[in-house]
């Protein structure tokens, strides 16, 4: 992806905290029309926030509250929101009111707590609730959906039963999924995800243990789960991921050892969300963490790279970083990356024609790279996403109608990026070598994941690596 010709501006975490020791715990951040809305835990109810590049944030009032005589009435905890079908869904725990004594603040009933659903027509709301919860068989809490891209639904979240205890017995919570049969309906047949196994997923005293806060990432085929574990409360707080080949699993522990763990800077960093860049291509981890000395989880944002078989979080930081960037687009890159809300009966792009629903605006990517020469025909591969759901991958020619995007009807917020992100892994024996053509003159960043004895060269210059496992290795290549 090339950089910008002016130098980057920065920021530094937290990105949302106020003096006052307000809470923001579990933020969950979508992107919707160009413009980022971030939701988090409330204890009266789920507060919005929102954003253009993540990092400056703004009050927009309560999205969702409780009702009276509903069984939601308290503790609106870790609220998520899918978008589908011109409807906004947002999936949060709650539970009633537990009777006060002695003048002590109102609480509430733990027995009770259940995940539940409710809808609004845009993302600020007002959310209307479903009259009974999402999963009302159980304690449930931390519900994320996940549309895969074959279009079917998931729903992944945290339970706490005889199962999810510690290999020695203790208590603890963990996470299950069960097929979404609508947005609005859960298969009751659940398959286990995450249940706690590693020591540092339990507070110090050793006496409750979690896995809780999915998220879902895929790649080369993989679903990747990461997770918090530790207590949300204190410094064992962390991010962990286990994996499996469908999502019903099974699903296998990867990390003995936090990805995302405690700094002296930034405590018990976990429960995130991950949200695209303001160029609609470079991912970001929004979580929750602690200043020393100050009161309330703070809403901090870092990058997230892949580094050949996991995910690597840079952070927690605190440090001044790069601003999340806007597109850069150069037309001698060969390789680039388009995203578009559309709205009307179809859409049209690099000679690729699509149905629309006309359900409300839809997102649109498409995902754009050269390959070999075939003959003396030039080639590129095209892979286009409509909300999230593969619907070409393949082949075309350059000399394809119109790479241009054309709807009959409207666009909103269209970008377009350079961008190559080559998801292969590739061995090499001795003296083999794998070749990028890139181009153009802009700056350049780039990351890989290198195992084993590697020479790279990147324009006249060449430098060696030499790693037992996977590691990342980031480059700014100035000038192309």
């Amino acid at each position: 992806m090339p950089g910008s010709v002016t130098p980057l501006t920065t920021y530094h975490n937290p990105v949302l905290s106020d003096a006052k020791g307000q809470d923001h715990g579990d933020p969950f951040v979508m992107e919707y029309l160009g413009t980022y809305y971030l939701y988090h835990t409330g204890r009266e109810g789920v507060r919005l926030y929102t954003s253009s590049d993540l990092v400056s944030w703004h009050y927009q009032g309560i999205a969702l509250g409780p009702e009276p005589g509903h069984w939601a009435e308290i503790d609106f905890w870790a609220p998520e929101v899918m978008y589908h079908e011109g409807v906004f869904y947002m999936y949060v725990a709650a539970t009633r009111r537990k009777e006060s004594r002695g003048g002590e603040a109102a609480r509430g009933d733990d027995k009770l707590r259940r995940l539940g659903v409710a809808r609004a027509l845009r993302p600020e709301g007002p959310f209307v609730w479903n009259p009974e919860p999402l999963v009302d068989w159980e304690w449930s809490i931390d519900g994320h959906p996940y549309r895969d891209e074959d279009g079917s639904l998931w729903f992944f979240y945290n339970v706490r039963t005889e199962a999810t205890r510690y290999h020695d017995g203790t208590i603890g919570c963990g996470n299950v999924v069960g097929r979404m049969i609508s947005p609005v309906e859960v298969e009751r047949t659940q398959h286990p995800v995450a249940y706690p196994s590693h020591r540092w997923e339990g507070n110090r005293r050793g006496n409750w243990y979690w896995n809780e806060g999915p998220c879902v990432l895929k790649r080369r085929g993989t679903y990747f789960q990461m997770y918090s574990g530790g207590c949300y409360a204190d410094d064992t707080y962390g991010l962990g991921f286990t994996t499996a080949s469908t999502p019903q699993g099974p699903w296998h522990k990867q990390s003995r050892v936090p990805i995302l763990k405690s700094s002296k800077a930034i405590l018990g960093p976990g429960h995130h969300s991950i949200v695209t860049g303001p160029d609609g291509v470079t991912p970001y981890v929004v979580y929750h963490g602690y200043l020393p000395g100050t009161r309330g989880r703070k809403v901090h944002l870092d990058r997230i790279f892949w580094a050949g078989d996991r995910p690597v979080v840079e952070g927690p930081t605190r440090t001044q970083q790069p601003r999340p960037a806007g597109p850069v687009y150069d037309p001698q890159v060969p390789h680039h990356h388009r995203s578009a809300w559309v709205f009307g009966r179809q859409v049209r792009i690099g000679g690729v024609t699509l149905p629309l629903s006309g359900s409300g605006y839809q997102h649109l990517r498409v995902i754009r790279r050269d390959l070999p020469s075939n003959g003396s025909m030039a080639v590129s591969w095209l892979k286009v996403y409509l909300n999230g759901v593969v619907k070409f991958d393949g082949a075309v020619t350059k000399a394809s109608p119109s790479a241009e995007l054309e709807v009959d009807g409207e666009i909103h917020h269209p970008l377009q990026t350079s961008w190559l992100d080559d998801e292969q892994i590739y061995p090499l024996s001795a003296g083999e070598k794998r070749t990028w053509v890139w181009g153009g003159s802009g700056d350049l960043e780039v990351s890989l994941a290198v195992r084993g004895h590697a020479l790279i060269r990147v324009g006249e210059e060449e430098f060696e690596v030499n790693h037992e496992r996977y590691e990342l290795v980031r480059l700014w290549i100035e000038g192309g």
